[in-house]
């Protein structure tokens, strides 16, 4: 829902993001290419801001959603859903989609009522002037897929006539129906990003397993926030970074917010057989400033209001914080913001639930790292705006608690601890953080104290996958100052997808599932704070790394945290775009 050139959670104008900024783009690259363009979303184009906050909750009957006016203006060719359009329940998805000219398609999620929420599949005819002057038709097939986790971490929004399957055993069903059905070309909007090449069932992340189905043709991709290509990506066999190729398939991955175009162009041939793809390229493409183009003032004119709106609704005061809160080293050391949060998970659930001991799994989702310089928290001591809250935690998922073992409570902690690289001792300059992995994946338990030792090797991947299951990085758990056993009983306050298996964490079954409820966690966390009224926390040790005889460790923060340097780090110099290298004396 990034659709203007604003930053809610700073409350700043940003003219690196937003649909909007891309629409001159878009209009430059029609106006170049007047052979064939197509222009489509795969996914999560109706939340992750304020903005989406207020509109779901303010939007009339019969009203068009601005980023569904703005797909019209820009004559979408076809979109697909992701995960984070199910956030406000399918009653709102239906109103909102319903007045979207572009097809909507999906082969994976299912719907048992009518109308279908999404077709499985759809053919494009195109016209196509050819070098020898003849126009030929082509006919594109287009389809789309979904994270099957959309079910079950969406289950208190959605009824039970909605299903999600597997991404590659629909594709295996699809894709011949859209040969059969007369396509020259076969396209999917993969709502899924890059994770592990091996096919598991119910993949999150299942670009590469996908790319190898016999009939498609190019991938569109997403939902794990990176670009594709990536010269600083890992290269292999079925993967090459550089090219754009998945498979020797183009594919093509526009990280979030709006901040690139991904293009893939297309050299087509005519033959007696029919059309063949000749050659291809795949890039990025960011928008340059120019004079605004008419659907760039649109889209602005018709976002306006709601934008009004919700600058108005963010500034309003909520709390006042003694302390400054920050977290700038969020996954370095233990953060204020993610224990305000943890508080008010365990806070929230039922008394009954109290009894036994609770502890609140949490990660950052303002981390920096690819989401760039300004995605840190930094509320200075005084007032606390909703946007601050909304920044905590900006999503529209629920809180459930759920009853997890001591055994099942640490390997929780080992994917958490895939986030970071093994650390050799006697040795400086090392990289803390795996490249791959991203913060709101390095989840901590608060409630627990535990040690995290990198002098070990990971026991999962960056994806969740085990790949040394005998590695153990997690020292001394305990719980109220007793050491976790592996047959403990721990309920875990945790949000809906993470439980449900999202982010490559293991799925929580429906016999362990105690408690959900249907407030947001958002309003969970605005309703904590409002009570608490003055917050005076001191950062409580939950957790630390174990030292490790004479190691240094590197990461990147921004220039601003060397305010905040705790004991045990250094500040090294400067980093790369706009970041400052800091150490951890380990």
């Amino acid at each position: 829902m990034h659709l203007l050139g604003y930053d809610y959670f700073a409350d700043r104008h940003d003219n690196r993001i937003g649909l909007a900024g891309l629409a001159d783009l878009i209009e430059d690259l029609r106006s170049e290419h007047t052979g064939g363009t197509l222009l489509f979303d795969n996914g999560d184009f109706l939340q992750g801001n304020p903005l989406a906050d207020t509109l779901a909750a303010t939007l009339g009957t019969g009203e068009t959603q601005p980023m569904i006016a703005a797909m019209n203006c820009l004559h979408y060719d076809g979109i697909t859903l992701g995960n984070h359009e199910f956030d406000y329940g399918l009653p709102f998805l239906r109103r909102t989609l319903c007045k979207l000219r572009a097809p909507v398609v999906s082969a994976n999620i299912n719907c048992s009522e009518e109308p279908a929420l999404a077709s499985p599949f759809c053919i494009l005819t195109r016209d196509i002037i050819c070098d020898d002057g003849i126009r030929r038709a082509i006919k594109i097939g287009v389809t789309g897929f979904a994270p099957p986790q959309v079910a079950a971490s969406s289950c208190s929004t959605l009824p039970k006539r909605i299903s999600v399957e597997d991404i590659i055993g629909s594709a295996n069903q699809v894709i011949p129906r859209i040969k059969a059905a007369g396509a020259d070309l076969v396209v999917a909007l993969c709502h899924s990003g890059i994770g592990a090449a091996q096919e598991s069932p119910l993949m999150e992340n299942a670009a590469l397993p996908l790319a190898s189905v016999e009939g498609l043709d190019v991938l569109l991709i997403g939902h794990s926030h990176e670009q594709f290509p990536d010269p600083d990506g890992p290269t292999s066999a079925i993967v090459d970074p550089i090219a754009g190729t998945l498979h020797a398939k183009p594919a093509v991955m526009a990280g979030f917010y709006g901040t690139s175009l991904g293009v893939i162009a297309l050299d087509l041939g005519w033959t007696e057989q029919g059309w063949r793809m000749q050659s291809r390229s795949v890039r990025l493409q960011k928008p340059t400033p120019r004079r605004k183009s008419a659907q760039r003032r649109e889209i602005e004119l018709l976002a306006a209001n709601a934008h009004t709106a919700t600058l108005a609704h963010i500034r309003t005061p909520i709390a006042q914080t003694v302390v400054p809160i920050q977290n700038y080293f969020a996954t370095v050391q233990p953060d204020l913001t993610l224990q305000l949060l943890a508080q008010a998970m365990r806070d929230a659930l039922p008394e009954n639930l109290r009894q036994t001991p609770v502890v609140a799994a949490v990660s950052p989702f303002q981390f920096g790292g690819r989401n760039g310089l300004g995605h840190f928290i930094d509320i200075p001591a005084g007032q606390v705006t909703l946007r601050d809250a909304a920044a905590i935690f900006p999503f529209a998922y629920t809180l459930w608690a759920v009853r997890r073992s001591g055994a099942q409570i640490r390997d929780w902690l080992e994917r958490s601890a895939a986030h970071y690289n093994q650390i050799n001792p006697h040795t400086h300059h090392q990289s803390l953080m795996n490249p791959r992995s991203a913060g709101y994946h390095c989840d901590a338990l608060y409630g627990l104290t535990y040690d995290i030792d990198l002098s070990q090797p990971a026991r999962f991947d960056v994806w969740g996958k085990q790949i040394i299951p005998s590695a153990s990085r997690i020292r001394d758990s305990a719980l109220d100052g007793k050491p976790v056993a592996d047959d403990d009983v721990i309920i875990v306050a945790a949000n809906s997808f993470r439980a449900s298996g999202g982010g490559g964490f293991a799925a929580v079954p429906e016999a362990d599932v105690l408690w959900r409820t249907r407030e947001k966690l958002s309003d969970i966390s605005i309703t904590a704070l409002q009570k608490r009224a003055q917050i005076t926390n001191a950062v409580q040790p939950v957790w630390r790394f174990c030292p490790i005889a004479g190691a240094h460790a590197q990461f990147q923060s921004v220039p601003q945290a060397k305010e905040h340097i705790a004991n045990a780090m250094r500040h090294i110099g400067a980093g790369d775009n706009g970041f400052e290298t800091y150490s951890l004396v380990f």
